[in-house]
């Protein structure tokens, strides 16, 4: 079906709106990330790094632009770590800067650590000081195609830098060649949501890869086999969640893109991963305990109010106007699960990039209690070590996305309980 002249004006018009993305849903301008002729104008003036790029590898040439000393809308990694103090960055898949911060305590069981390398993916960034993660070689579950190395692990190990793939249909069908991509397929809100059609196409969630993509840089290891999940963000995503929650409406596919790199840990029982995950696996009765929960000791709540974005799910629809609806930064979408559609996915339970907990994990779930005495646990207020864990007070707090302790019980026990209520 083509676009009609006015459809066609209104979606020229919101591309062009949002025009000042260097990315616009695709393939950004080249001398962004190369430097052309010999490098003067590298931010390494006189250098370029491999394949002309205007760093020494591929994430440090991303966090050229996504990283920085303070908050800004489009920063993953706050560049400037100081012992005590937490990232500035609230984006949903997590500050990169956890993975610099590096924890000890001692309690009843001894000295206790949480290495930094060890709070998410550990990309390697060498002019921004991100290593190789020392103790995993490989992605774990990766499979047969032997491992994808660790000290090979990029931004571009996910995000395709160069935007092929796109989204053709409203239904979420993505290839990597057809219609060209008039503008980011990321948003949902009214202030960034595209519908592609038989004339443009949209770019893939957060420039994500999919099935066959390898990186240039890396040849050898084994294409991915799975496309883009269909996902939908609030074009404001960057921020605090003391007053609202920053939805991501998940529809389907995030298990099974994860599985590109991990997909043993699907394998109930033969891959050291036993929790029910993806689109096969509904919540079933256990959407009924994620909308009564509120905190340890209250199950008060109601399907309209139940949604937390420290326990999110995928909806089971591919349908983007029925996403766009709960794609929201201001509290307007709060409603829980209700279809019998909706599952539990990777991002559940962990950051894409990194957290401030072992694994990028959302919640702390090696400790008794997230909250302790009405107060976020620290090494600066009476928490005991095996609580507050090397953390202080505002170290936690900032994992927890600057949510107030208040909005949990007094002894806050894990949010495993958002859908179990064993508490």
């Amino acid at each position: 079906m083509k676009l009609s002249k006015l459809a066609a004006v209104a979606v020229l018009a919101l591309a062009s709106a949002r025009a000042s993305a260097f990315h616009s849903g695709g393939v950004g301008q080249c001398e962004g990330c190369h430097t052309i002729h010999d490098g003067t104008n590298s931010v390494r003036a006189g250098t370029a790094g491999a394949y002309l790029l205007r760093g020494s590898d591929p994430s440090s040439v991303c966090l050229n632009c996504h990283g920085s000393p303070t908050s800004l809308p489009y920063a993953v990694f706050t560049n400037a770590s100081t012992p005590g103090l937490p990232p500035h960055n609230y984006t949903p898949g997590g500050d990169f800067a956890w993975l610099q911060k590096s924890y000890s305590w001692t309690d009843s069981h001894g000295i206790q650590s949480s290495p930094g390398e060890h709070h998410g993916h550990s990309v390697v960034a060498s002019d921004y000081g991100l290593a190789p993660d020392s103790t995993r070689r490989t992605a774990p579950g990766f499979g047969s195609g032997g491992g994808y190395p660790a000290d090979a692990l990029s931004c571009i190990s996910c995000h395709d830098p160069h935007g092929r793939y796109r989204v053709l249909d409203s239904s979420g069908r993505v290839d990597t060649a057809g219609a060209p991509i008039v503008g980011s397929g990321s948003y949902g809100d009214p202030a960034g949501f595209l519908q592609p059609s038989s004339a443009f196409a949209i770019g893939a969630y957060r420039l994500l890869a999919g099935n066959g993509y390898v990186p240039k840089s890396l040849p050898s290891v084994q294409p991915f086999n799975a496309n883009p999940p269909v996902a939908l963000s609030p074009s404001t995503y960057n921020q605090g969640e003391s007053a609202t929650d920053v939805r991501v409406a998940y529809g389907v596919g995030m298990n099974e893109w994860c599985g590109n790199c991990h997909g043993t840990f699907h394998a109930t029982g033969g891959g050291g991963f036993e929790h029910p995950s993806s689109a096969g696996t509904k919540l079933g009765i256990t959407a009924s305990i994620y909308d009564a929960y509120v905190k340890t000791g209250d199950l008060s709540n109601t399907q309209k109010t139940s949604y937390t974005s420290l326990v999110p799910y995928e909806e089971g629809t591919s349908d983007r106007g029925a996403l766009s609806k709960h794609a929201r930064n201001d509290g307007s979408a709060v409603d829980g699960p209700i279809t019998n559609m909706e599952n539990v996915m990777c991002l559940t339970c962990h950051r894409a990039h990194a957290s401030g907990w072992d694994s990028a994990l959302r919640w702390n779930t090696k400790a008794d209690y997230i909250v302790s005495g009405g107060n976020w646990p620290g090494t600066d207020n009476t928490a005991s070590p095996a609580i507050s864990q090397g953390r202080t007070s505002a170290e936690t707090r900032a994992a927890m996305y600057d949510r107030n302790p208040g909005a949990f019980a007094a002894f806050q026990r894990s949010l495993c309980n958002k859908c179990h209520a064993k508490d």
